[in-house]
């Protein structure tokens, strides 16, 4: 992996050890990633795993919220 500390990658491994889940808005939001999916794709790549768990908010619209599976209690 790229050892860059600010690369997008390394960012959601520090958000997933600090605050547990994301979300594709929280990703924009917080960090300018613009592709969730294909960040998440790449950490899987690199031996992360990575639960995808769907949901629905309030007003019935979908999406999707990311774990790491090891940090899951």
């Amino acid at each position: 992996m790229n050892d860059n500390p600010n690369s997008q990658e390394q960012k959601l491994i520090n958000h997933f050890t600090t605050v547990g889940d994301i979300t594709a808005v929280e990703a924009t939001d917080l960090y300018r990633i613009r592709s969730l999916t294909r960040r998440i794709t790449t950490l899987r790549r690199l031996g992360l795993d990575i639960v995808s768990v769907p949901k629905r908010d309030a007003l019935g619209q979908r999406y999707v919220r990311y774990y790491r599976a090891d940090l899951v209690a």
